[in-house]
């Protein structure tokens, strides 16, 4: 079974590097998948997690030396817990409605 887990995901990495040329953005849509699995565990273990965007990616990924390993960075994840005497956690969220946000169809 694990080999044929290893084939599978060898074929998706040429799939998505050969015929749609975009191996990153596939690479980066499994990171946003594990990144979701992240927070949703750390929420359950009572863990403040926040993600960041709008980070300059040339900047992190020469400060951990990501090309020198053939990596680059594509998320930021911040996690801890918050201080008491954190005022602005307390704060009510500003948060639009459901039926702006979500279509039934």
């Amino acid at each position: 079974a694990k080999l044929g887990q290893k084939d599978t995901r060898h074929g998706y990495v040429e799939f998505y590097r050969n015929e749609q040329k975009n191996l990153f953005g596939w690479m980066e849509n499994q990171t946003f998948i594990a990144l979701g699995q992240l927070l949703f565990a750390a929420g359950l273990e009572g863990i403040d997690a926040t993600p960041m965007g709008g980070f300059d990616e040339d900047v992190l990924n020469e400060e951990f030396g990501l090309k020198e390993k053939g990596l680059r960075s594509s998320v930021i994840v911040s996690l801890g817990y918050r201080s008491e005497n954190d005022f602005n956690a307390k704060l009510p969220k500003s948060r639009l409605p459901d039926e702006v946000i979500f279509t039934h169809l």
